[in-house]
């Protein structure tokens, strides 16, 4: 076995560790523009008709809290939960008017009161069938009935072609925050190894970050058999575009 697999294995058996970067979090992902730029319009096509205005939605691995408040703006009642203390210190000062829980979105247990759930760019961290159909049962309990979810999951059918011709690295920079991430993919387990590292101005001295994140590619027939032995009926999905080589799908809960 090789030490690049055995990094992965490594790796593979701690959850992303947000705390040392949730002010570049903050800074450069999943701003505003980006959301009401590219986000909002795919919902306005596959959420927004099918729940009312006032509706409660769970936003999944809600990070620093940017789409909660755009949607919020929008008038629906909005939750967001998420596993990073620091991600979420943000959430609540980006959408003071909504509610935020700290919880890892592999065990929750919430009531069903939500009439929609939804997660976008979060399960690419979910590296394995047991996690996923942990999310997604956790997501069914949660739901009313006819409640609907909508998610977002990259699947090896629709990223293979770009991880042969694309570069995925980032680099972000302003005034007083840079932020890198360097992707090296294992094509045998289909992940990514992420090498992140950060750079902060605190009081005039340059603060350095380094993490290691893994993403992981989903084969779609994994994706659907796990929604279906939760008790998801009424499943679609359509390639999420701008979302980097994800599908989005959307399951309603019928009982």
């Amino acid at each position: 076995m090789s030490l690049a697999t055995n990094s992965f294995i490594s790796l593979a058996s701690n959850p992303p560790n947000y705390e040392s970067v949730a002010r570049l979090q903050n800074e450069f992902k999943n701003r505003d523009e980006f959301i009401v730029d590219g986000v909002i319009p795919f919902l306005e096509q596959i959420l927004f008709p099918y729940i009312s205005k006032e509706a409660h939605i769970l936003d999944l691995g809600c990070g620093c809290g940017h789409l909660v408040q755009q949607l919020h703006l929008k008038g629906y009642q909005m939750t967001g939960i998420d596993a990073s203390k620091g991600l979420l210190g943000y959430a609540q000062t980006n959408a003071p008017d909504s509610e935020f829980i700290f919880g890892d979105i592999r065990n929750f247990e919430l009531p069903p009161t939500f009439n929609a759930i939804i997660s976008i760019d979060v399960l690419l961290f979910i590296l394995n069938n047991e996690d996923l159909t942990a999310i997604f049962k956790n997501v069914y309990a949660a739901l009313q009935d006819n409640g609907l979810f909508v998610f977002s999951i990259p699947l090896i059918e629709l990223m293979d072609k770009q991880t042969q011709e694309g570069s995925f690295n980032h680099i972000y920079v302003n005034d007083e925050c840079a932020f890198i991430e360097l992707f090296n993919y294992n094509s045998e387990k289909k992940m990514w190894k992420i090498e992140v590292t950060g750079f902060e101005l605190v009081e005039k001295t340059w603060k350095r970050s380094d993490t290691t994140w893994l993403r992981k590619d989903h084969l779609f027939t994994d994706v659907q058999s796990a929604l279906e032995n939760v008790g998801f009926t009424e499943i679609s999905h359509v390639d999420a575009g701008g979302l980097g080589g994800s599908a989005c799908f959307v399951c309603w809960k019928h009982i």
